[in-house]
């Protein structure tokens, strides 16, 4: 199989010796899948298995990569898996089930543990065998084909997870005398809300979400308690919160990461998933991978079954390209 129409994987040696060149360093404990499009690598996605989606079961990390190499119209699936059989094999068992529902080939399936690797695929003793075999990277001319061509190691897929460190401060929550206060406002502007009729409370938020992107993109920016509680509010319309999320796009992206990161920082925990699941879409449209993981956390924490964090995990989980995911926010019509 050519990657790029420039390096030759024909054995599984050469498939284990060529993912630097594909993905960077692959996710140890984790899964790299290889999209196979004619007769080359049409795309490639790395899950890690560390635990920092462990929201996510087998079956739902498996669909996106199938999901997404059906949609761009490849044939085959090539699995690695890098990790303890007791780890990983779930997930390779959901991959391959999620590939023959949908009609994808396997071309093959290993899995990478010790310095050994073994087959999914392969029955046969006599190619496979019970106690694996010697990953020898040495013994594949991938490397040496890649220097010759001047094909450097790939840039890593996935954020380092150290980095979430550095942006889970943009999402900590606020304390003290400024904590108290949100609340017991949040408390006061629910209880007015429940008062209202629906359809004043739905028109009222559609204004008080484009006044709040409006102020931000003028540099006032919404700091007021009692306005960020009413959004709290607003948001837990999934109207109100497709609105927001559809006024998202790259050149908006930092505005409105800065917007909703502030208002789930200040919105106590019940409210907090809609504002950081906003935020998490805001910087991934922006590249900032490390922040969109830390919002996906909070919204979650806040929420384990919130959908649009599920799904904005997934495609982190993943290494989705974010055109994808623009190609599938809610459409932007007019305010209501």
């Amino acid at each position: 199989m050519p990657v790029g129409g420039r390096l030759a994987l024909r054995s599984p040696i050469d498939i284990i010796a060529g993912m630097p060149y594909i993905v960077g360093e692959p996710p140890d404990p984790g899964i790299v899948v290889l999209a196979a499009k004619g007769a080359g690598v049409h795309a490639a996605f790395c899950g890690a298995l560390d635990g920092s989606h462990r929201h996510l079961t087998p079956a739902e990390r498996a669909r996106p990569p199938v999901d997404l190499a059906v949609a761009e119209g490849c044939g085959g699936l090539l699995v690695v898996a890098y990790g303890p059989p007791g780890l990983v094999t779930p997930y390779v068992d959901a991959l391959l089930l999620a590939a023959r529902e949908r009609g994808v080939a396997i071309i093959d399936a290993l899995r990478v543990t010790d310095g050994r690797y073994w087959s999914y695929t392969c029955v046969s003793p006599s190619c496979c065998p019970p106690g694996g075999t010697v990953v020898d990277i040495d013994s594949s001319p991938v490397p040496a084909g890649a220097v010759l061509r001047g094909i450097a190691p790939a840039r890593p897929l996935r954020v380092a997870l150290a980095d979430l460190d550095r942006v889970r401060g943009l999402l900590t929550p606020v304390r003290g005398e400024a904590r108290a206060a949100m609340d017991a406002l949040a408390e006061e502007v629910d209880r007015r809300a429940r008062e209202m009729p629906e359809t004043t409370l739905v028109r009222r938020g559609f204004g008080a979400v484009r006044e709040a992107i409006e102020a931000e993109r003028d540099g006032d920016g919404i700091r007021g308690y009692e306005e960020i509680a009413w959004l709290g509010v607003h948001l837990a319309h999934l109207r109100i919160r497709d609105r927001a999320w559809a006024a998202i796009t790259e050149r908006t992206a930092l505005l409105h990461r800065d917007l909703w990161a502030r208002v789930a920082r200040h919105l106590p925990a019940r409210r907090r998933a809609a504002p950081a699941a906003l935020t998490a879409v805001a910087a991934w449209q922006h590249g900032d991978d490390a922040l969109a993981m830390a919002a996906v956390e909070t919204a979650l924490a806040a929420d384990p079954g919130y959908s649009m964090a599920v799904l904005m995990g997934r495609a982190l989980a993943w290494g989705l390209p974010v055109e994808r995911w623009r190609g599938s926010a809610p459409e932007q019509g007019p305010w209501e």
